[in-house]
């Protein structure tokens, strides 16, 4: 759970707010507590999303189809206005990963497991079937692993068995890796869409990836409508992957319906187990949302490294990589949402956001150029938009509405920007001094000025948020300051310029990019001591580690290059754009990354 945010509600209804417990399409899920004291689960609709009546039909209609279902197998409803400014919902507290989070963080389920899991989901499917509804999203993160069995989640795009569509002909509803042929025709989808989605989840929890999974929206189309289900490595149990491969057929008169998904998962048990060490497979359990489940495990930023053992590892491997639509636009920065489901960019007078479920983007032109000017820096979240402006001041704009909420004028000449992992701080960069470099605290807008007689071109804050990093312009130099006083200690590099620094997660060695003679330099976060060298046939623009701090990205004027830190060997390189304008970052659960240069090109890297 996260804490509340400075703009978030402390009540909703009577319900009491005490924290973050994820983000989904149409709302943010907030951990609450009835007058007397019960917790619950408080999802409230995105303010973008109250005005628009269809999303407020949807959302009305996810209220009803969980109320209908109710009981063991969904959290269940316990108050809801839909008709509010904000509509929101209120559900039971369930404890427990989601179906993702236990694969990402421990990898594909042992057969006995999937058995298990799939007679508590055909269970599940059963109950909503027997409502005349369809579930239409299952999926990994709907899943919610619970002590006392799964629960299926997120019932925003359920339908009554007998809809043709969700609002009109021709439109697709869902998650692509996920849906049945026919919802990717946009035919008529009835209970053996389900099936099929379950199908894939299943698959999913044997083998780490989903059937279908491919580099690209329309590929994993064509590999739906026209091509087998690629299982292979599926084999210690013949049963259980004949079984899916029924429930993945083409055509929805020859699945199975869940009550002969429910006896062909009974038929050979291979032993009997606890239902809880079957379902959540041994994974220590995680609180989290019942509404939807966040496909993030984070890590609190002062832990120390052996403490750390929630954060998915990143595969080593080769990744593959996508360009993402609206590449014309030359964006500066690069964040992806907490759930992994979005994707932002900044630059120029636009922001882009791309739906990484559908590859879809959107954009929003800013008007107010004299306030959207470069450096700029999105938080964490992806959520807010520090920019500098013509006026010389900093202005933070609200991502969704693209409109500034404040501005920091204490500044005359913006040259680097870089927010604190919380996102609350902003460190600033002024090329005019006075002074040069100060931690801005965005919420009660004091301001520590580090003791610093340069600008810094470039900043990083260390993952706890306690240290700031900043290098000075064409020196060779940066200083590492505590940021509670301002103090801090210069270092010296083997080189004449530093374009770009990054942090490790565990905040112990810090990289920076040597512009001099091409390399890489890993030091110590503390002193700045030289532990090694990477070399690199370019200078390096931008760097960024994996959140398990294994493996580290760097992006050069020609390539991008992947790096396996704890034996320093390069296992990829790839071509990459030709410009000095580079922006790398992962996504949270370290199982992809995101890079972009000044040629408008935006490349989405997924390990499979």
């Amino acid at each position: 759970m996260d804490p509340l945010r400075s703009d978030d509600p402390r009540q909703v209804g009577p319900y009491r707010l005490e924290g973050r417990l994820g983000a989904g399409g149409m709302g943010e899920v907030f951990l609450g507590a009835s007058p007397s004291g019960r917790k619950v689960a408080v999802k409230v609709v995105r303010a973008q999303y109250a005005a628009d009546p269809e999303f407020r039909r949807r959302f009305a209609r996810e209220i009803e189809a969980a109320r209908r279902v109710g009981g063991f197998h969904t959290a269940q409803v316990v108050d809801a206005d839909p008709d509010a400014a904000s509509p929101w919902m209120v559900t039971a507290f369930v404890p427990g990963p989601s179906l993702r989070q236990v694969v990402l963080r421990q990898g594909p389920l042992a057969p006995h497991a999937v058995r298990g899991l799939g007679t508590g989901l055909a269970e599940g499917l059963a109950a909503i079937h027997a409502c005349g509804l369809v579930h239409r999203d299952l999926k990994p993160g709907n899943v919610i692993m619970a002590p006392d069995g799964p629960r299926i989640i997120d019932f925003g795009i359920a339908r009554a068995a007998d809809a043709t569509a969700l609002t009109s002909a021709g439109v697709v509803v869902g998650t692509f890796s996920f849906m049945s042929p026919e919802q990717v025709r946009a035919d008529a989808t009835g209970p053996a869409s389900d099936v099929f989605s379950l199908g894939c989840v299943l698959a999913y929890a044997a083998l780490g990836r989903g059937p279908f999974d491919a580099t690209t929206i329309p590929a994993i189309v064509r590999k739906i409508v026209g091509a087998p289900p690629d299982l292979a490595g599926l084999t210690a149990d013949p049963h259980l992957r004949d079984l899916i491969v029924r429930c993945l057929d083409k055509d929805a008169a020859r699945r199975p319906d869940v009550q002969a998904v429910l006896a062909g998962l009974a038929a050979e048990p291979p032993r009997r187990l606890n239902r809880r060490a079957v379902l959540l497979g041994g994974a220590a359990v995680a609180a989290t949302a019942a509404v939807t489940a966040p496909a993030v495990l984070l890590w609190p930023s002062d832990a120390p490294a052996d403490r750390r053992r929630n954060v998915p590892k990143t595969p080593i491997g080769v990744p593959t990589a996508v360009i993402l639509p609206s590449s014309e636009v030359a964006v500066s920065d690069l964040a992806f949402s907490p759930d992994g489901r979005l994707l932002q960019g900044a630059g120029f007078s636009s922001i882009v956001r791309w739906d990484l479920s559908t590859a879809q983007a959107t954009s929003r032109e800013i008007e107010d150029t004299k306030t959207f000017r470069r450096p700029m820096v999105l938080s964490p979240d992806g959520k807010t938009l520090a920019t500098g402006g013509e006026d010389g001041a900093v202005h933070l704009r609200d991502v969704a509405s693209g409109r500034v909420r404040k501005s920091f004028t204490k500044v005359r000449s913006v040259q680097a920007l870089e927010f604190s992992p919380d996102g609350r701080s902003l460190a600033v960069s002024d090329g005019n001094g006075s002074p040069y470099v100060q931690s801005w605290d965005t919420v009660t807008d004091k301001a520590v000025p580090m003791n610093i007689d340069y600008y810094a071109n470039a900043l990083a804050f260390s993952p706890d948020g306690k240290t700031l990093a900043g290098v000075r312009n064409l020196s060779g130099r940066f200083t590492l300051w505590d940021v509670s006083d301002g103090k801090g200690v210069e270092v010296s590099s083997s080189g004449s310029e530093i374009p770009c620094l990054a942090f490790s997660p565990d905040g112990k060695t810090i990289a920076i990019s040597n512009g001099s003679y091409w390399g890489i330099e890993l030091r110590s976060a503390t002193d700045g001591r030289l532990h090694t060298t990477l070399k690199v046939q370019g200078e390096v623009r931008a760097l960024a580690f994996s959140p398990d701090g294994d493996t580290l990205v760097s992006a050069d004027e020609k390539n991008i290059r992947l790096w396996h830190v704890p034996t320093r060997r390069n296992t990829a390189t790839f071509p990459g754009d030709s410009d000095r304008d580079q922006t790398v970052t992962f996504a949270h659960d370290g199982q992809s990354f995101a890079t972009t240069g000044g040629s408008g090109t935006t490349r989405f890297w997924t390990f499979r």
